[in-house]
C-alpha cells in the first residue's frame, strides 16, 4: 500500500524523467560516506519492468531480470571505471512487450574522502609502481614424474567479456609465455580462454583451457583452475592456479604446474 502511495505521489507531483512509455522516478542515489564506498540507487517505475544502469564509459549492469515496479541497486564504487569525480549514469526499462525507456541522465558524485584518495594515488610515481607490479613474472613449480623444475611465468589478458557483471569480466582471452629452468625444451607459449566465477567466499573461481607449444615438440591442451584471493594494489587480483599440460605426441610427456600470480583486466580490450 505504501508503495501504490508513493508511486500516485511521483506520477502526480514530480516531472518525469523518462522520454518513453514507461516512467521512471529516482527515489536515492549516492554513494555511501564510510568505506568501502557503495553506490546506491532506489527508483521505481510506472509499470512492471526489466531494468539496468549504464555508468558512462561502463558496460550494462542488469538491476532485474523479472518485471518489477520497484528497483533497488548496489555496486562498489572502485569497480567502475572513471577518470574524474563525478560519473553520469542512465537507467533503462523494459516492459513486457518489449518497449525500451530510458531516463535522463543523473551524475554521481564521489565522497570527499574517495576524492582525496583519488588525488592521492594517480601520481605518476604510483601509475609506474603499479606497472613494475604488474610485469613481475608468476613463480611457478613444474612437475614430471618425481622431477620438480621452477618456472616463471607472465599471462597477458587480451580480451574481456564483460556480462552485467562489475568486479571482474565474465570471462577473458590471454595469451602466455612461460620459461621453466634446467630443462632442454624449456620456453612455451599459450593461448586460452579463462572463465570467471565470482563467489562470496573467494573472488573468484576461473576454469580454463589453453593451447601450448614449445615449437619443437610439445603441442596440446592445458586445463587449469585458478583460485582469486585477495584484491592487491587497487586493480590487482592475487591468484593460486593448477594446470595439467597433456601433448598430443604420443612421445609428449604430460606435466603439472602450481604457480601464484596477479590477475588484471585493465589493460586488456573489454566488451
Amino acid at each position: 500500500m505504501i508503495k501504490k502511495i508513493i508511486l500516485i505521489t511521483l506520477l502526480i507531483f514530480s516531472p518525469c524523467v523518462a522520454q518513453d512509455a514507461v516512467d521512471i522516478f529516482i527515489i536515492d542515489s549516492y554513494v555511501s560516506p564510510e568505506t568501502p564506498f557503495k553506490i546506491k540507487v532506489t527508483f521505481f517505475t510506472s509499470d512492471s519492468v526489466k531494468s539496468k544502469i549504464k555508468f558512462d564509459g561502463n558496460s550494462e549492469i542488469t538491476i532485474s531480470q523479472n518485471y518489477i515496479d520497484e528497483h533497488k541497486f548496489e555496486m562498489l564504487y572502485e569497480t567502475l571505471k572513471h577518470d574524474s569525480t563525478s560519473i553520469p549514469f542512465q537507467i533503462i526499462a523494459e516492459d513486457k512487450k518489449g518497449n525500451i525507456s530510458k531516463s535522463d541522465k543523473f551524475d554521481l558524485a564521489l565522497p570527499g574522502e574517495y576524492n582525496i584518495g583519488i588525488t592521492n594515488n594517480s601520481n605518476f610515481i604510483d601509475l609506474c609502481f603499479g606497472g613494475i607490479i604488474y610485469l613481475i613474472p608468476s613463480p611457478t613449480l613444474v612437475f614430471s614424474g618425481i622431477e620438480s623444475k621452477f618456472c616463471l611465468t607472465k599471462e597477458i589478458p587480451l580480451i574481456a567479456f564483460y556480462n552485467g557483471g562489475y568486479n571482474y569480466p565474465s570471462g577473458y582471452i590471454s595469451i602466455e609465455y612461460s620459461h621453466i629452468f634446467n630443462l632442454a625444451d624449456n620456453n612455451y607459449l599459450r593461448a586460452g580462454y579463462k572463465q570467471i566465477i565470482q563467489t562470496k567466499i573467494i573472488k573468484y573461481i576461473s576454469p580454463g583451457i589453453n593451447l601450448t607449444t614449445n615449437f619443437i615438440g610439445f603441442n596440446g591442451i592445458s586445463p587449469e583452475i585458478s583460485f582469486g584471493l585477495l584484491n592487491f594494489y587497487e586493480t590487482f587480483t592475487l591468484y593460486a592456479r593448477y594446470r595439467y599440460n597433456y601433448g598430443f605426441e604420443k612421445y609428449s610427456e604430460p606435466f603439472h604446474e602450481i604457480s601464484i600470480g596477479l590477475f588484471t583486466s585493465a589493460i586488456s580490450f573489454n566488451f
